[in-house]
């Protein structure tokens, strides 16, 4: 929760994906959402190496979750990607970020969260209705 909280902080939009998507379903979610970054875990790291690479995501704006040991399974993180809580400890030595100033109901015009159906009829498509 403290990434998304985070994200928000910064003015950000999370588009959450399906754990069990394919690199197809996760690439068309990341071109539909203009995605500039993705945070993954090391047990779904290949497919979203893939989705990243059919969009042209840099490898340098893929970012890992921590995981407990347990779900690992033995596998170790490439050290190639940052995790969150690298992220967080670098944090910590950079100036403080200005404090957003949105307009009185701005909080209700804007998306915080660009969810994705499951895709089960089809391709996965965006939660926010078009006008």
């Amino acid at each position: 929760m403290p990434l998304f909280w985070a994200v928000h902080r910064l003015g950000g939009v999370l588009t959450p994906a399906n754990a069990s998507y394919s690199a197809a379903e996760l690439t068309h979610q990341l071109l539909d959402s203009k995605a500039k970054a993705l945070v993954t875990c090391v047990p779904l790291l290949s497919i979203s190496l893939e989705a990243a690479a059919n969009v042209g995501l840099l490898r340098s704006r893929i970012y890992l979750l921590d995981l407990p040991e347990q779900l690992l399974s033995g596998a170790k993180p490439p050290t190639e990607y940052k995790n969150i809580s690298q992220l967080i400890e670098a944090g910590k030595s950079l100036p403080s970020v200005n404090e957003l100033r949105w307009s009185a109901g701005e909080g209700a015009r804007r998306t915080a969260f660009l969810c994705y159906s499951s895709g089960t009829s089809g391709l996965p498509v965006s939660g926010v209705p078009t006008i």
